[in-house]
């Protein structure tokens, strides 16, 4: 992946989305933007990409929403999820081979950073009889679930815990944007939608330009909610408004809230798929393109902080991998009562 070209073209689209975001919404905003870079492109082929690109987004917003609601009532982020991919209408068979194939997704993504983890690797048996219905109750499926809600909320820490995500941000910091101050005040007051349709637009050029590997909409989008809603995460941290914990709490969540969205949208699909999408949203690529953006969008009266906040907060996800700390799997009131970190 080349960085340097990848830093300018979301650039860019950031700064392109912060001069219009006050004459244009979202939706116009991104076709009028693709339509500019791609002028090849029909009118609509480019309708066609705005739509997925932002029927995408409204997904992950509505499955972080949720997430957020069952938190604030008290519930984690895991049962959450287990209890919304119970819901869902397939037989506990095909839930629990879906769940199977999204865990060797996730621990092949997780593998992908480095040894200093230790990750077991699953690989999902072709044998239909074990995924035969009478083989799983409720039971026993929100078991598995639940080891692949906990997995998935792990793989959000491992990427701000890695090395390519701190020094993927030390080269974002390098970029200049046209206004670093609008967009730091948009991620502070939690209008954040209007930069996840930024970045995507920048991914997707970036995509056709081939400086990120071939993908597809759905997964452009989803990682740009999950760098996004990180970024947010980590600047409270640097605005003194949160702790290190209790942002790491919040991009566990973001992690399983976007894991469930993805569920939603590729669950049909072959293992391979499936495979290659976690790979793409929470492996070395994902983390990469998080910390790019975490840089990009940090304000320069910020940036010796934010490099400080990424030391201290990598070395406490480290210890939380590594069970030195229980990272808290649970509800926002449980979360108030943890030391400051």
């Amino acid at each position: 992946m080349n960085i340097s070209k990848l830093k300018s073209i979301l650039r860019d689209a950031v700064s392109d989305y912060a001069e219009n975001a006050n004459n244009k919404d979202s939706a116009e905003w991104l076709q009028d933007y693709l339509g500019k870079k791609l002028p090849s492109k029909s009118v609509d082929v480019i309708h066609s990409i705005s739509g997925e690109i932002l029927e995408t987004l409204d997904l992950m917003e509505q499955k972080q929403s949720a997430m957020n609601i069952a938190v604030e009532s008290g519930q984690s982020a895991e049962n959450w999820m287990v209890a919304d991919i119970t819901e869902q209408s397939e037989s506990n068979g095909s839930k629990a081979r879906t769940a199977a194939e999204f865990f060797y997704g996730i621990s092949s993504a997780q593998a992908s950073y480095d040894d200093t983890f230790e990750t077991e690797i699953l690989e999902v048996s072709e044998t239909s009889e074990e995924w035969n219905d009478s083989n799983w109750n409720n039971y026993k499926l929100k078991d598995v679930l639940k080891s692949t809600a906990v997995e998935a909320g792990k793989s959000g820490i491992r990427e701000v815990a890695s090395e390519v995500f701190l020094k993927a941000s030390e080269t974002g910091i390098s970029e200049t944007l046209s206004d670093r101050e609008f967009i730091t005040d948009t991620i502070t007051k939690g209008a954040v939608s209007g930069l996840k349709t930024a970045i995507s637009a920048g991914l997707f050029i970036a995509e056709e330009s081939g400086i990120i590997p071939p993908t597809s909409l759905k997964i452009i989008a989803t990682t740009a909610h999950k760098t996004i809603e990180s970024v947010s995460a980590l600047g409270d941290v640097i605005k003194g408004k949160s702790t290190i914990t209790e942002a790491l709490v919040k991009i566990k969540n973001t992690a399983v809230a976007t894991f469930s969205g993805m569920w939603q949208q590729h669950k049909y699909e072959v293992q391979s798929e499936i495979i290659e999408g976690i790979g793409s949203v929470f492996g070395l690529k994902g983390a990469m393109i998080s910390g790019v953006v975490n840089g990009l969008l940090t304000p320069k009266k910020d940036e010796s902080r934010l490099l400080t906040v990424l030391k201290e907060t990598g070395k406490t996800a480290v210890k939380f991998l590594n069970k030195e700390i229980n990272i808290p799997f649970f509800g926002k009131n449980k979360i108030k009562a943890l030391s400051r970190k």
